[in-house]
């Protein structure tokens, strides 16, 4: 009898196990907008450079970087264009945080896409930290852009 409660515990933790789950990175599979992180913020072409226009709107002076590559300074009200490459290839994708230099003051970043120019600028501000809080630009192998 102990034997058959073990066994039937194990076949539906495993079973739990195999389920598939969704990623919470993806945009809704159904096509709608979901609110969530996991929503995409914008959309840009991913066969030419993307152009990042960063606009510190702070008050603070900021760092950003880029995959593989160090830190770099955004001082107050000054903007950076950072080229961004990616390709449609699976797992090829792009990761620029920013965040406040030598601090920890939660900010928000808000987009808008210039299509033709393949541009993306992200203002960014001060977050009252009830709303989203922000710490990465993530731009998927499809140019689906996220905030994290």
């Amino acid at each position: 009898m102990k034997l058959r409660i073990i066994t039937t515990a194990a076949i539906i933790a495993a079973i739990g196990f195999l389920a598939p789950h969704p990623v919470l990175s993806q945009p809704a599979t159904d096509g709608g907008r979901k609110p969530g992180f996991w929503q995409p913020e914008a959309q840009v072409d991913n066969t030419r450079n993307i152009t990042l226009r960063l606009l510190n709107e702070t008050g603070l002076n900021l760092e950003y970087g880029q995959s593989g590559v160090s830190l770099s300074s955004l001082p107050v009200g000054t903007q950076k264009n950072v080229i961004v490459r990616v390709s449609n290839r699976t797992g090829d994708l792009a990761n620029i945080p920013i965040n406040v230099k030598g601090g920890s003051t939660t900010l928000k970043y808000d987009y808008s896409v210039d299509r033709q120019k393949n541009t993306v600028t992200i203002r960014i501000t001060t977050s009252d930290g009830r709303t989203r809080q922000d710490r990465a630009v993530y731009i998927d192998e499809k140019g689906r852009i996220y905030s994290f």
